[in-house]
C-alpha cells in the first residue's frame, strides 16, 4: 500500500506479483496490483486482476467499484482510438514504430515480460521466441502474472508453428507446461471458449498425427 501512496505504481505492481507468486489467491494483492495497473494506464491488466479477485470474492465492493471504473476507462480508450485523425484518402495516418529488438534468452522475469510485449502481437515472432525460451523455465518466468491474454497469444503462436512448420513438439511441450504455472486455473477461467476450442483442435491434431495420448492434457483446458 505504501508504494501506491507514493505513486510508485510500477514498483507496486511488481511487489504484488511477488506476493501472488507465493499466494495466488490473495485478493488484497490482486486488488492492489489492479489498482497499480490502472494508474499506469494498463486497463486490460487491471480488469483481469479485478475479475480474478471477484472470482474469489464475488461481493467485494472495492473490487466491484474498481472494475466498473476500469471498464469505463477501457471504453473511453477505445472511443479515443476510433477517433484518431485520418489521412486524406480515409486511411489512418501511419504511426512510427521501432523495429523489434533481437531475440535473446530471458535472464529474468522482467526480461521475459519486456520481450513478450515486443513479440506477442505477431504470432510468427512469438513462436520463434517460445522456441528460444527453455520450456521448463516458463513457470518461473511467468510467476503469478499469467493471464487469459497470454493463453490467447500462445495459442496464436502454436497455431502458426503447427500450420507453418508442423512443430508438434513445441505444441506439446508448451501446452504441457502451462498448467503448472501459478494462476493457470484463474487465467483459463477467463479465457474465451473459442480459444479453448482452438487448443483442443491442436491437441486433437497432435493425437492424430503423432499418436500421442492427449486426453489428460485436453482435460486441463476444459
Amino acid at each position: 500500500m505504501a508504494l501506491l501512496k507514493l505513486e510508485r505504481f510500477a514498483d507496486a505492481a511488481h511487489s504484488c506479483s511477488q506476493a501472488l507468486a507465493i499466494d495466488s489467491t490473495s485478493v488484497k494483492a490482486l486488488w492492489r496490483r489492479g489498482t497499480a495497473y490502472y494508474s499506469l494506464g494498463q486497463f486490460a491488466k487491471a480488469q483481469h486482476d479485478f475479475n480474478c479477485g471477484l472470482a474469489l470474492e464475488p461481493t467485494n465492493t472495492a473490487l466491484l467499484t474498481e472494475l466498473e471504473k476500469t471498464k469505463k476507462a477501457l471504453e473511453s480508450a477505445a472511443a479515443s482510438k476510433a477517433q484518431l485523425p485520418r489521412s486524406g484518402r480515409g486511411i489512418a495516418a501511419p504511426i512510427a514504430s521501432s523495429a523489434p529488438q533481437p531475440m535473446s534468452v530471458p535472464q529474468s522475469p522482467q526480461d521475459f515480460e519486456r520481450a513478450w510485449r515486443e513479440h506477442a502481437s505477431v504470432p510468427a515472432r512469438l513462436y520463434e521466441y517460445l522456441k528460444m525460451v527453455p520450456i521448463v523455465r516458463l513457470p518461473s518466468l511467468f510467476r503469478a502474472s499469467l493471464e487469459s491474454a497470454h493463453i490467447a497469444d500462445i495459442t496464436n503462436a502454436l497455431e502458426h508453428g503447427y500450420q507453418t512448420h508442423k512443430d508438434f513438439d513445441l505444441v506439446f511441450k508448451v501446452l504441457s507446461a502451462l498448467p503448472s504455472i501459478d494462476r493457470f486455473s484463474l487465467a483459463l477461467l477467463f479465457t474465451d471458449d473459442k480459444v479453448k476450442e482452438r487448443i483442443h483442435h491442436l491437441l486433437k491434431q497432435l493425437a492424430t498425427e503423432k499418436d500421442v495420448d492427449a486426453a489428460l492434457l485436453t482435460n486441463e483446458y476444459r
